[in-house]
């Protein structure tokens, strides 16, 4: 299991930022550059880059980028998350379960509040 140590937090904090920034502006960012980025900066994979988005969600300063990557990162050409995301997902936007019937309303709710955090 990957975990975002300090060491890679730091050597990663200027990519973070800047697509931290661009989602903030613009509500979207390049979810497959993002992940190239922090692949190539951490030298990991695929499955790797899953823990660690996942444990850039535990972070405040980063929750809203993580969960976006979390969202688009395997669309494939169509919206669909990848399954280790989804309890993490689904605990984020505060339902039992991903598939809650209430989950697009606590998506909504949750994705409000990154205009009022800065």
């Amino acid at each position: 299991m990957y975990k975002v140590t300090e060491r890679r937090l730091k050597k990663a904090e200027p990519i973070l930022e800047r697509f931290r920034m661009q989602l903030q502006k613009s509500g979207k960012v390049d979810a497959h550059r993002l992940e190239l980025d922090l692949r190539e900066c951490w030298n990991v994979g695929y499955q790797e880059m899953k823990w660690l988005a996942m444990g850039l969600a535990k972070l405040p300063r980063f929750r809203f980028l993580a969960v976006y990557y979390m969202e688009n990162s395997n669309t494939g050409g169509r919206a669909c998350v990848a399954s280790e995301f989804k309890g993490v997902l689904a605990r984020i936007y505060g339902v039992k379960a991903y598939h809650s019937e209430e989950r697009d309303s606590k998506r909504d709710e949750f994705w409000k509040t990154m205009q009022t955090e800065k």
